[in-house]
């Protein structure tokens, strides 16, 4: 007996089928959907399944999908049987996806069978029996068929009755819905109009048809010109192309659109809007328009740009206060072994005869330890720990006073200029330091034209406001004297200008420099509460512009005479020296003690206060290391200034 599966959710196309093919002797079984008919197919395996197309839950297209993708069901044959769609294009796509017959209601009984037969006798599956129907079966049966029609066409006229005095009833309510309708549309365009943001709408097909009049108002382009593609018109020529492509993109994709581009104002100028458009859809989920917005960011994107900026600048200071800190460790280990080296140098010296041919020997070895101990003082400066002795000085008595030194050591293929305001500010800095900013920045640009040039100082007044300050990191607003050294040399890139303050860090040939010049300058002006920026472009040049803060008061000279040197001190006090380097405290204490002095030693601050405690004579002097283990120098003279009130001298030193 051949089994077949009815789908459809018409119970009178249901009922006129199963009577059908059960007069054939076919085993019938119906489903309302397709999902239905796979759970059942898939329980007992059907030899025939006829199918409508227009179904809820799983079309006719659908099941016949999975119909043909199932290993299983595929082997029985898969009939539709419709009269929802009618034209070509239908009958060739349920065909491709694989049904074996596309038959159209309604369909004489002996005909539909005949088809069911011939799509079974294809397939070499189980058929129903052949040949036509009985004498007036057919008829039978379509009689049957028409009363059952005609009973539910009785019921649908009652219904419709129903539905016509309904609606009569819902006629009012229908109008004021429209109403509604009309107002929600007016509000939505007025909406449109407050918004700040410049609002437009655009087809499903992405063509523009609505502007609001802030739109109008910024681009100066009216609704009519925007239409079409004309809305892209307005954008920068840079972004234009990427705009197009991120629109048909999302056009194709139907999904949010949404672009970073710079939208032209209608005096020419540009801003960056943030461009988005979200899809809509109707209520077969179709697009059928997109609504769109332009956001202006232009300030966003600025302060994001500032923030970056910020975020680089706290880098390279966090940077540079790391190299600081290495190199103050470095000079200050280093600063202890060459003290040893020049003392020791010294005694050698002194203990030899004039003319000893260790004389000279020797005095090598004292001249590459101040070498080095010039190199230990340029990292202290670097790290901002060395001692400064600052000033009011005038910046155009240190550069007059440098002027012919400078034309010296810059040759004579070098063009030099000096320009001063007048007056000038004066700054309150050290002038050995500010002599040495001087130098090292006029040397670095000579070096930088080795086949000549011109090199300008520059002296001028010049005040940082709080934006500036903003912007860079460190600096404090106010009045600055600002010394500006511009060369037109080779330049820097972008690489080299991040390095140039690191120390020991030279683009120079190996042997023509040490790399710690300009760390030595960026040391100088971030202790003495200045700041340091750069410009510097391949084949152009460089400019270093370094802002010294401004002082009020009488200004020193630059060049004043230094003391005279002390001849060597000889003394009987007790001098305690605290110092935890073995090799530096021990030529500290011979120091003192070939001078006469009686001296007590310790490796730190708890051996200095146990000899404080136990020592019976006055101790005239504590000379201490600030920097221990434990216990620091200051912390140091503090407790024993406490526990020997009377004994103590009131004079402390630290070393």
């Amino acid at each position: 007996m051949t089994r077949a599966l009815v789908v459809d959710d018409n119970e009178e196309n249901s009922y006129y089928l199963r009577t059908l093919l059960e007069a054939q002797g076919c085993e019938v079984e119906s489903a309302r959907n397709g999902v239905e008919a796979l759970a059942k197919a898939r329980l007992v395996l059907p030899d025939v399944v006829i199918s409508d197309l227009l179904m809820p839950v799983m079309d006719g297209y659908t099941l016949l999908r999975r119909w043909k993708s199932d290993e299983r069901l595929s082997r029985s044959p898969f009939i539709v049987y419709t009269a929802t769609y009618t034209e070509p294009e239908d009958e060739k796509l349920a065909l491709s996806l694989g049904a074996d017959a596309f038959i159209l209601k309604p369909s004489e009984p002996d005909d539909f069978l005949a088809r069911v037969h011939a799509v079974q006798a294809r397939r070499g599956g189980a058929a129903p029996k052949s040949g036509p129907l009985e004498p007036g079966k057919s008829e039978e049966l379509l009689k049957e068929y028409s009363e059952v029609l005609v009973r539910k066409l009785e019921q649908k006229m009652l219904q419709l009755e129903e539905s016509n005095r309904l609606l009569q009833k819902d006629i009012a309510a229908r109008e004021q819905v429209e109403a509604a309708l009309r107002d929600s549309e007016a509000n939505f365009r007025l909406l449109t109009e407050v918004m700040p943001q410049l609002v437009w709408i655009a087809r499903a097909d992405g063509a523009n048809v609505h502007c609001n009049q802030r739109w109008v108002d910024y681009t100066g382009l009216t609704s009519a010109a925007s239409a079409g593609d004309g809305w892209l018109e307005p954008f920068h020529p840079e972004d234009r192309a990427r705009a197009e492509a991120a629109w048909r993109h999302a056009r194709e994709a139907e999904r949010e659109f949404s672009q970073e581009l710079r939208l032209r104002r209608v005096d020419g100028v540009y801003r960056w809007w943030l461009v988005r458009a979200l899809p809509v859809r109707d209520a077969r989920g179709r697009v059928s328009k997109w609504f769109g917005t332009c956001t202006d960011i232009d300030e966003l994107k600025e302060s994001t740009v500032k923030l970056l900026r910020t975020e680089e600048q706290l880098r390279q200071a966090q940077k540079m206060e790391a190299i600081g800190q290495l190199s103050a460790g470095v000079a200050h280990d280093f600063n202890n072994i060459l003290s040893v080296i020049l003392s020791y140098a010294s005694f050698i010296i002194d203990g030899l005869r004039p003319g000893d041919p260790l004389c000279s020997d020797v005095e090598e070895i004292r001249i590459a330890g101040q070498r080095a101990a010039d190199l230990t003082r340029r990292l202290l400066t670097f790290s901002r720990q060395q001692v400064l002795n600052p000033r009011p000085i005038d910046l155009n008595r240190v550069v007059r006073g440098l002027d012919s030194m400078v034309r010296r050591l810059i040759g004579d293929d070098i063009n030099l200029s000096v320009i001063s305001e007048d007056p000038l500010g004066e700054v309150f800095v050290d002038p050995g330091q500010v002599e040495q900013i001087i130098l090292n920045l006029v040397l670095n640009a000579r070096d930088a034209m080795p086949t000549g040039g011109s090199i300008t100082v520059e002296l001028s007044n010049a005040t940082l406001d709080a934006a500036y300050a903003l912007d860079h990191r460190g600096v404090a607003p106010g009045r600055y004297t600002l010394l500006t050294v511009s060369d037109t040399g080779q330049g820097m890139d972008a690489e080299t200008r991040a390095r140039i303050f690191e120390p020991f860090f030279t683009t120079k040939p190996k042997g023509k420099g040490t790399g710690l010049g300009l760390a030595t300058v960026y040391g100088i002006v971030t202790q003495s509460g200045g700041h340091i920026e750069v410009h510097s472009e391949l084949k152009v040049g460089t400019t270093f512009r370094v802002y010294l803060p401004r002082r009020e008061g009488a200004a020193e000279p630059a060049d004043a005479a230094q003391a005279p040197r002390p001849s060597r001190p000889r003394g009987f006090e007790t001098v305690l020296v605290v110092e935890n380097s073995d090799p530096v405290r021990t030529i500290i204490a011979s120091v003192l003690r070939r001078a006469g002095y009686n001296v007590l030693e310790a490796q730190n601050g708890g051996e200095a206060l146990l000899i404080c405690e136990q020592y019976t004579g006055r101790i005239h002097l504590l000379l201490t290391d600030v920097i221990m283990p434990r216990m620091s120098g200051t912390a140091l003279a503090e407790r024993v200034s406490r526990a020997r009130p009377r004994r103590a001298s009131s004079t402390r030193r630290a070393i």
